[in-house]
């Protein structure tokens, strides 16, 4: 893939994001408002893609190639882990549980799954769904505990077990029975899981709006986790894993979604569990500005 066409899809979706950014400082899209299309992409147009990319010829390369994607994002989450926890040892505990977060957790979803898309198709799509599995499992789980140290199994099983997960289960068991969504059908789902992309950078872009970027700039952790989560994290996942001779689609697309800024749920779950908000949305915002930098150059070195 060359550099041009890298560098338009990764331009057509920031200029999708400064609409958001726009349409938030003009008072049309508002926090509350906001929330709901978040809730929107993630409880139905994210399903929906991840449901339709699921339509396609399984093969065993396909099966090799998601079985090395679980190895890997398994893997670099647990080193990311081991990373944080020793890199804020020491810190305050009041900004302790954000720092942890924010390294270990990417933006997978409402960024990744755009730059997949944009760059691989829906295949793109379903090898990020499977991307997903750990990435969920360890969320609700190292995630949760990194805030609140005593969790309800039971929630958390809910949690894991969301719509975008069930999505993903549904598609294998029709990829197992060969089974095709027929029309209309079909094509009302694609409709609706096309809105994803737009949507989930309108939402990124609304959310950089309501920062006051000055105050963000102030905080030097700020840059050392926007340096690690960006490109010391994918820089690790590319060295080790090359010297295993991975399918090139698996390693690509790990290194891709570990090169995301940091998730746009790390104030979700500071705000959720009386955290250190102010932290949570500085760093989010301003990894997510780094990225615009970031993204293009770790998808060149890559793809």
């Amino acid at each position: 893939m060359n550099v041009s066409t890298v560098f338009n899809q990764v331009l057509i979706l920031f200029i999708v994001l400064v609409v958001g950014f726009i349409a938030n400082k003009l008072k049309i899209i508002t926090s509350d408002f906001n929330k709901k299309i978040s809730n929107l992409i993630i409880m139905i147009t994210m399903p929906a893609l991840i449901l339709i990319s699921t339509q396609i010829e399984f093969t065993k390369e396909k099966l090799n190639t998601s079985i090395w994607i679980l190895i890997m994002a398994f893997s670099v989450f647990i080193l990311s882990m081991l990373i944080s926890n020793i890199l804020y040892k020491n810190s305050d505990e009041d900004r302790k549980p954000v720092l942890k977060f924010a390294t270990v957790f990417s933006n997978c979803g409402f960024m990744g799954f755009p730059i997949l898309y944009g760059l691989f198709g829906e295949v793109g799509i379903f090898y990020g769904a499977i991307f997903q599995i750990p990435f969920n499992l360890f969320i609700w789980t190292y995630g949760v505990i990194t805030y609140k140290k005593h969790h309800q199994i039971k929630q958390i099983i809910k949690d894991v077990l969301n719509p975008s997960i069930i999505a993903l289960i549904l598609g294998f068991i029709m990829l197992g029975f060969n089974f095709k969504i027929p029309d209309p059908f079909y094509s009302s789902i694609k409709l609706v899981g096309g809105l994803t992309t737009p949507l989930s950078m309108i939402v990124i872009g609304a959310t950089l709006g309501t920062v006051k970027l000055i105050n963000v700039i102030k905080d030097k952790m700020v840059y050392v986790i926007s340096i690690i989560r960006l490109l010391l994290i994918p820089a690790l996942c590319y060295g080790i894993f090359y010297l295993f001779d991975p399918p090139k689609l698996a390693l690509t697309i790990v290194v891709i979604l570990f090169a995301m800024p940091s998730a746009a749920v790390t104030t979700i779950f500071a705000q959720e569990y009386d955290g250190n908000t102010k932290l949570a949305s500085g760093i989010v915002s301003f990894s997510t500005l780094m990225s615009m930098a970031t993204i293009p150059l770790v998808i060149l070195l890559v793809v």
